[in-house]
């Protein structure tokens, strides 16, 4: 069995985000208010890209916080969630009522007006950057470089993230092509400046980087053999799978 063992790990994070109810639903109220109301109905129409791994841990914790109140998770792509949000509303109907995805699709969201702008009490402890109008950080993902070590020797293994621009990486990396956080971390984080991290991106490029939409499909992808070193993987992905590979 392929073992995708060694991690490289990067300063640069993906802010996976709660973005707080769908327009025309419900005004500023506190958490145990909006409950309240949300146990009348019994059901919150949840639309959310969250993980099933943590859906499966998390969503039960809130029946168990919020008794009467069942999640609705609708569980599908962040693009096929704006879609799906826009034909409903277009319909004259409203049927979500929490969306949860990366920043750049609820941007996409609020430009079509479907999102309601509410700071509730419960957004005090958190940081300026970690919330906005209309959205709150719900959780952040760890993008990382990983390689599988059946494919890549050790001694080619990468130490930083410019030996990615290393001629002998030439077509073995895989990419998620939506993932605009890998240059912010290497802008704002490793060289401070714009034009160093366009021109490493660059040079990672030259070496005709695969791109796949979606990083379970990466994650698959290297786990499988079927790809050596991926650039931009999800860290929570893998230690599940390593524990599987070393039984």
């Amino acid at each position: 069995m392929t073992l995708n063992g060694k991690i490289l790990s990067m300063r640069c994070f993906n802010a996976s985000l709660i973005v707080v109810l769908f327009y025309s639903r419900l005004g500023a109220q506190t958490l145990d208010e909006l409950s309240r109301k949300a146990a009348q109905e019994g059901v919150v129409n949840f639309y959310g890209t969250l993980a099933q791994v943590n859906a499966e841990k998390i969503l039960p914790v809130f029946e168990k916080r919020f008794p009467g109140i069942k999640i609705n998770h609708v569980d599908i792509t962040s693009d096929n969630l704006v879609a799906r949000a826009v034909a409903e509303a277009r319909g004259g109907k409203t049927v979500g009522d929490i969306f949860q995805a990366p920043l750049e699709t609820a941007l996409q969201m609020h430009d079509q007006k479907l999102l309601l702008e509410v700071t509730l009490p419960e957004y005090s402890g958190y940081p300026t950057i970690m919330k906005g109008p209309y959205w709150v950080a719900s959780n952040l993902q760890f993008i990382v470089v990983a390689w599988n070590t059946n494919l890549l020797k050790k001694a080619d293994e990468p130490k930083r993230i410019d030996d990615l621009a290393d001629a002998k990486y030439k077509g073995s990396l895989v990419a998620e092509p939506r993932d605009f956080e890998f240059l912010m971390g290497i802008a704002k984080h490793k060289f401070k400046n714009d034009e160093k991290a366009t021109a490493l991106l660059r040079a990672i490029a030259a070496n005709g980087v695969e791109f796949h939409k979606g990083h379970s499909q990466l994650t698959e992808l290297l786990t499988g053999g079927q790809a050596k070193l991926c650039v931009t993987c999800y860290a929570h992905q893998f230690p599940g799978r390593m524990k599987k590979a070393h039984r």
